[in-house]
């Protein structure tokens, strides 16, 4: 919020200082269409288990003078749930986030019990309509070479989790050897059909416009980006706990925040 608040300031304050600004000659090229595209992680203490991804968009902007441009984008984002499987459990307490153990009672014998679960698709991804709003830190002049601005992106969503299958192995620790060995396997061929839900939320950042008045011109962007809570595969909300887990009807998905942080690049086509 505190960073939505500064940006929102700076918008505000340079808005004031634009009375004089308007009198000038406007810019010859007003209009833009832009594309543009890069790479996204997760951001902050997003708890989704996924790698990198990749993102892309394509808007239209106006310059309503040589501070502040408005305009509308469509974009893309999605990232692909990553599974890290070691090949046996874990030995002297190391626990990744994979395997899950606990005491049971098998057929009145007491076992320390595990297993490990290897998880396939579950993959995010995020089409979103946003209006945006630029604002130029400094003036831009006909000749400017260089154009260092600001950005804020409230937008609406479609999110969609793809199906996710998965596999448990069961492991049983034996005493007699100090270790585990292998009980048995199940399949979750149908664990669960992906589905797609409505959300919002906001992309805010900096960035830089080479030759911003010229036909052509060129941008290098960095973005924070919030979507309202959405399903995602998160196993690290869960603890390693086997009771934990067996007891949740949602495990392993979790509706949270989904935050990214995005780098992109791109070209402007400028016309009047």
């Amino acid at each position: 919020m505190a960073v939505v608040f500064l940006l929102f300031n700076v918008f505000v304050l340079f808005a004031q200082d634009e009375g004089a600004i308007k009198k000038r000659e406007r810019i010859e090229r007003d209009k833009n269409i832009f594309i543009g595209g890069g790479i996204s992680i997760l951001g902050g203490s997003n708890l989704g288990d996924y790698s990198t991804g990749i993102n892309f968009e394509g808007g239209y902007s106006k310059r309503l003078n040589r501070v502040i441009s408005v305009g509308g984008s469509i974009s893309y984002l999605s990232f692909k749930y990553d599974q890290s499987i070691l090949q046996r459990p874990p030995i002297s307490g190391q626990d990744p986030a994979n395997w899950y153990a606990g005491t049971v009672i098998d057929q009145g014998v007491q076992l320390d019990r595990g297993f490990f679960l290897n998880l396939n698709g579950g993959d995010i991804s995020i089409i979103s309509l946003a209006a945006n709003i630029k604002v130029n830190l400094i003036p831009i002049k006909d000749n400017s070479v260089i154009s260092v601005y600001g950005f804020a992106k409230p937008f609406i969503s479609s999110a969609r989790l793809s199906d996710l299958t998965g596999s448990i192995i069961v492991y049983d620790y034996d005493n007699s050897f100090n270790d585990w060995f292998r009980n048995s396997s199940l399949d979750g061929s149908d664990t669960f059909k992906g589905k797609s839900s409505i959300s919002g939320g906001i992309f805010i950042g900096p960035g830089i416009e080479f030759f911003p008045t010229k036909p052509v011109s060129f941008f290098i962007q960095a973005s924070f980006g919030y979507t309202f809570p959405i399903d995602v595969v998160s196993t690290r909300s869960y603890t390693n706990d086997l009771f934990t887990v067996a007891n949740s009807a949602d495990f392993p998905l979790k509706s949270i925040g989904f935050t990214s942080i995005n780098f992109a690049g791109g070209i402007s086509f400028n016309i009047d």
